[in-house]
């Protein structure tokens, strides 16, 4: 299990999440869903940081001291679940989970520093928070 994965698993234990909040998806649909993220939203593929290389960037906030505790503001429907897709260098493709967004921060408040991506269930948008605590967004964010 790669260090991230390791990572999210002690979050998940210590906040006590169920399933029906996160649940980390099998390989083969995990692979899926990486290749899709890539398809929709990378313009060169795979590749470490998909934040460098966006189709469309829509927002970039940088102003924000501990993002992860922002993001159900920028979040466009906290009622649907979500993709979180994490940057896990010890795995062959980032890994996927299929979460709550209302929970991402408080994981993600348990955890070492890492990149991640929460992308909409049908691929409509993304945000991600890279190592410069800068979130990130492109795709459609109508909220209607």
């Amino acid at each position: 299990m790669g260090q991230v994965k390791n990572e999210i698993a002690n979050a998940i234990k210590t906040l006590n999440l169920g399933s029906d909040l996160i649940e980390l998806l099998d390989d083969k649909t995990g692979f899926e869903i990486f290749q899709k993220c890539l398809d929709r939203f990378v313009n060169s593929g795979d590749r470490k940081r998909w934040w460098e290389d966006f189709k469309n960037i829509s927002f970039s906030v940088d102003d924000l001291e501990m993002p992860f505790e922002h993001l159900e503001e920028y979040t466009p429907n906290l009622e649907s679940k979500v993709w979180l897709v994490v940057e896990d260098d010890d795995e062959i493709f980032y890994p996927a989970y299929i979460c709550s967004p209302k929970i991402i921060g408080q994981l993600i408040g348990e955890c070492f520093g890492f990149e991640y991506y929460i992308v909409d269930i049908n691929f409509k948008w993304l945000i991600c928070e890279n190592h410069h605590s800068r979130l990130i967004g492109t795709g459609n964010f109508d909220r209607t």
